[in-house]
């Protein structure tokens, strides 16, 4: 840990005017209570306060480091042996060095030996002063050190969430393209070469996109489409999908691959079930400081009704709500023969 005085030009130019405040004071109490003079009174100030404060200064790195025997106790000790040596050394060499400036004044030597009582109190008050700063510098550090390693630890286990919540995505969308190409592959080769370079584009762009980064509307519904007319090779004319978007929502941020389990369960549950024409449609625009977008598709409610895990659906509410700290951002609106979706995505820094 650095010193906390000598760490930064702000802590040493207040650590310097605290000690000339001192040592102003000095001289105006020495001045009104010894005759001896101006000068005198200034030396003496001077004297015993810079040694005061380079000794404050070297008391530091006794705190910091830490004792060989741990505890209260031995802390107390090590404080108490260390400020009597301090005392002393701060005395001695004070008396001393102003001994030689004025070797002829006996009656300033007097009053020096004299006012060694009240020096010695000052000396404690102000090495008491100087160790509680200390200790509050070291308290105040580690709660810092503390909230930043929560901070990064928080970050941590938010990225593990959101990763988790990537890898649910179901991959019997992949399998399901794979045995399609297989078929293709015998009968129309061409399209099957088609849907193998759809693939490659849109599971290059699933894996390269991390769940936790942002992307734009715009290169999500890209990718979205790959992934739709992937499907509807294998269902046709079954499938259909229009998009309504506002132009200036192209541009407006969504966390990445936060769609894509919505359209697999509108393939899943109304185009895979049903014999009649599914449309998926979705609509976007800009409401207000956020971004809307509604995804809604038909089924056909006499339709055997699969019953899923519901893992797309919670693995949205979940990302939004790590994201964003918001759990109202995912509504779903269902009726006799339609499933809707609405996504409320802020436009703020996640």
């Amino acid at each position: 840990m650095a010193h906390p005085v000598l760490s930064s030009l702000k802590t040493r130019f207040f650590y310097i005017t605290i000690w000339v405040l001192i040592a102003v004071a000095h001289i105006v109490l020495l001045n009104f209570y010894n005759t001896s003079g101006i000068l005198i009174s200034i030396a003496d100030s001077l004297v015993f306060n810079l040694i005061f404060a380079l000794i404050a200064l070297s008391v530091w790195y006794i705190i910091s480091n830490k004792p060989d025997k741990p505890g209260i106790i031995n802390m107390l000790i090590n404080q108490i042996t260390s400020a009597i040596v301090a005392l002393m050394i701060w005395l001695g060499a004070s008396i001393l060095l102003l001994h030689l400036i004025f070797p002829g004044d006996k009656t300033y030597y007097e009053f020096l030996i004299s006012s060694l009582p009240w020096r010695i109190v000052s000396g404690i008050f102000f090495y008491s002063t100087t160790v509680l700063a200390y200790y509050i510098s070291i308290y105040y550090e580690n709660v810092q050190e503390r909230a930043k390693t929560e901070l990064q630890l928080r970050g941590l286990i938010k990225q593990a969430e959101l990763d988790l919540l990537k890898s649910q995505i179901n991959p019997h969308f992949l399998f399901n393209s794979l045995n399609s190409i297989s078929s293709l592959t015998m009968t129309d080769a061409v399209k099957a070469q088609e849907m193998i370079i759809k693939l490659s584009e849109y599971l290059r762009y699933s894996i390269s996109q991390p769940v936790s980064q942002l992307t734009s509307l715009g290169a999500e519904l890209e990718n979205i489409n790959r992934y739709l007319e992937i499907e509807q090779v294998r269902f046709g004319e079954k499938l259909i999908y229009k998009n309504e978007i506002d132009p200036y929502s192209n541009d407006m941020k969504i966390p990445a691959m936060i769609l894509q389990p919505l359209y697999e369960n509108a393939i899943k549950h109304g185009v895979y079930e049903s014999t009649e024409p599914i449309c998926i449609r979705t609509v976007a625009a800009p409401e207000g400081e956020a971004l809307k977008i509604t995804i809604t598709n038909n089924f056909d409610p006499d339709a055997y009704i699969r019953k899923g895990a519901g893992l797309g659906l919670k693995n949205i509410r979940e990302r939004l709500k790590l994201l964003y700290r918001n759990e109202l951002l995912l509504k779903i609106m269902k009726t006799a023969d339609t499933f809707e979706v609405i996504l409320i995505i802020p436009q703020s820094e996640v």
